[in-house]
């Protein structure tokens, strides 16, 4: 089977162990990994720019958000295109956009934004993924492919935080029903599908 025939199977399972090394590359400083991490450094920058909005207007947070989203979106061709999806890529990548989703939920929040309520939500439907995905990941060496909803939710906060705040309230309230929609319907699928890898996981023990 050629790399790519491999590569486009790796994405159509559900599930996948770590030792699938036809896959995967030990290396750590790969391009998708300093994609990655690049977002983790400039998050606090798009933090501080949100909270002093009054100050220095949109455009920071903008320009920053704006190479966030860019570098999320080519961090997973560039991993397929040079053959360089990682373990820690695999697991940094969700966990770092997660953050940033949460973070931007919980500021966005409390300067009036989005509702508190649905800061809540998006925390709580990560923070339930994050540690059942941990506990796959320790248990049973299995990491659990993103659903195609659950790759497509923080695309859609992230459109809905940009609306609102560039102050569009009948599209920002569209989005942020579509994306509230979204967050629970993909909270629902990660959680049958932990629960199916566990009940197939005691079957097979």
């Amino acid at each position: 089977m050629s790399d790519k025939n491999k590569s486009a199977e790796y994405f159509k399972k559900r599930y996948h162990s770590k030792d699938e090394l036809n896959i995967y590359t030990d290396r750590v400083l790969t391009v998708p990994n300093i994609l990655t991490l690049s977002r983790l450094i400039a998050l606090p920058f798009l933090l501080w720019f949100l909270s002093n909005i009054d100050r220095f207007g949109l455009a920071p947070p903008m320009a920053i958000g704006a190479y966030m989203v860019l570098s999320d979106l080519f961090d997973g061709a560039l991993a397929k295109a040079l053959k360089q999806i990682s373990v820690l890529g695999a697991i940094l990548d969700p966990v770092v956009d997660k953050l940033v989703i949460d973070s931007l939920a919980i500021v966005l929040s409390f300067n009036g934004y989005i509702p508190i309520w649905a800061a809540v939500l998006i925390f709580s439907r990560d923070f339930f993924i994050l540690i059942f995905g941990l506990r796959i990941v320790l248990d049973y060496e299995t990491l659990i492919t993103p659903a195609i909803i659950g790759r497509i939710t923080p695309l859609s906060w992230v459109c809905t935080f940009a609306v609102l705040l560039l102050d569009i309230p009948l599209a920002g309230t569209i989005l942020l029903w579509i994306s509230v929609c979204l967050t629970v319907v993909s909270g629902l699928i990660y959680f049958v599908r932990y629960r199916n890898l566990l009940e197939m996981k005691k079957t097979k023990d």
